[in-house]
């Protein structure tokens, strides 16, 4: 059975995993049914899901780097993130930005329009500038510039992408800085931390009043001896203060703050992709929305009552992050900058009743959901929310005219 990396998502369709391209042509020629690509399943909703065969392509024979230019690379679309990252690094090379998780693969952050944060900085797919993909018919496609814009965040609907060319930079280094702050400083303070940093997020603490920020920025200084990552401890410090709370509501305030006072500033330099990207140990499951930024502030004051007061067995941190607008069709920040606010639960618990409180206050707000996280709109919805659907779906009916890559799942959204 395949799975999800949270375990949310799960499928009895056969998995196969072709090394090449004559076994991937063979596979959709002979195969009947729905084929759905996956990659690292990092994706919390049903993208590889209901289909007839989940096509692994992380063992596919292909150079991880298979060209590189002044600013620009063609690489395997199927390779890891981090993995990328290492090969582009050692030609001197980097990625502009990465999110703060990189086991994914290329192909699946861009066709979910996977982010990192920072006010001029794009999500990974508005990186993209050319890709060959194989067609449901087998024939190996080099996509046009008039594609472009359908094919960066695709949802593995188009065809399967084997290269991807993307713009890169040279090779930098960043400078980490993580302290704590009140909440009310955080948000009073969020738009204008972006534009004085080059990434900037921050971190909600439940049931704390306070929060912990982090900004990177370009140094010309050596790398150093990053710290201890101390992420995992504390989050298991925060599911004990919470399972505190039931024994006395104080007791969970009193054990956050006594982590948050033991929680120093943070100040190391290393190389972006290092730095930007950490570990995921604990699982979780995941809803985020991209809103209009001169929303953001409400909303995150409605997220915080909401959590504190009516699901207070929440404690995961709420993540905030910004990203600059793109043109891709099915983007969510297209035509514009977006604030980012994702909410998480514990893997083993029941998330259906939070995300869903958490949807109508996003939706509220102008609010469009990431492709790979969990959310509950259907076609009508998203017709109102992306101009350039109907876009989309003319190059789908070309590229994939038989529907070989449209689950059940996907249709509800897909299916005009």
């Amino acid at each position: 059975m395949w799975t999800n990396w949270s375990g949310c998502q799960t499928s009895d369709a056969a998995v196969v995993a072709p090394t090449s391209l004559d076994q991937l042509k063979a596979q959709l020629s002979g195969a009947q049914g729905v084929l759905r690509p996956v990659g690292a399943g990092h994706s919390f909703t049903p993208l590889a899901v209901e289909g007839d065969q989940i096509l692994q392509l992380d063992r596919f024979e292909k150079p991880t780097v298979i060209g590189l230019e002044s600013g620009r690379a063609r690489v395997n679309a199927n390779a890891r993130l981090h993995e990328l990252s290492a090969a582009l690094g050692k030609r001197g090379q980097a990625f502009r930005n990465l999110g703060d998780i990189n086991v994914q693969s290329l192909a699946g952050a861009m066709s979910t329009a996977t982010h990192g944060t920072g006010l001029t900085l794009p999500c990974i797919a508005a990186e993209m500038t050319g890709a060959q993909l194989l067609s449901a018919s087998g024939e190996l496609i080099e996509v046009s510039a008039e594609d472009l814009s359908g094919v960066q965040v695709s949802l593995g609907l188009l065809g399967i992408l084997l290269e991807i060319e993307l713009n890169t930079v040279p090779a930098f280094n960043l400078r980490r800085r993580v302290g704590v702050r009140p909440l009310e400083t955080l948000l009073e303070q969020m738009h204008d931390n972006w534009a004085a940093h080059r990434c900037y997020e921050f971190f909600l603490l439940p049931h704390s009043g306070k929060g912990v920020q982090i900004s990177h920025d370009v140094t010309e200084a050596a790398p150093g001896k990053p710290p201890l990552d101390l992420d995992a401890l504390g989050l298991q410090v925060m599911r004990l203060a919470s399972a505190l709370r039931h024994l006395h509501p104080k007791m969970q305030r009193g054990v956050l703050a006594l982590m948050l006072k033991l929680q120093g500033e943070e100040d190391f330099t290393g190389e972006s992709w290092r730095v930007l990207s950490s570990t995921r140990a604990m699982r979780f499951n995941e809803m985020e929305y991209h809103l209009p930024p001169d929303t953001a502030e409400g909303v995150l004051r409605e997220i915080t009552a909401l959590t504190e007061t009516r699901h207070p067995d929440v404690w995961f941190p709420i993540e905030v992050r910004q990203t600059a607008g793109d043109t891709a069709w099915l983007s969510p920040f297209q035509h514009g900058p977006r604030v980012s606010v994702a909410v998480h639960m514990h893997g083993g618990q029941d998330y259906a009743g939070f995300f869903r409180d958490c949807e109508a206050v996003f939706r509220s707000a102008g609010g469009r959901p990431h492709w790979g996280k969990l959310h509950s709109l259907q076609r009508r919805d998203l017709e109102e929310l992306y101009p350039d659907l109907g876009k989309f779906d003319a190059l789908r009916a070309r590229l994939d005219p038989k529907d070989r890559f449209l689950s059940p799942a996907m249709a509800k959204v897909f299916r005009p």
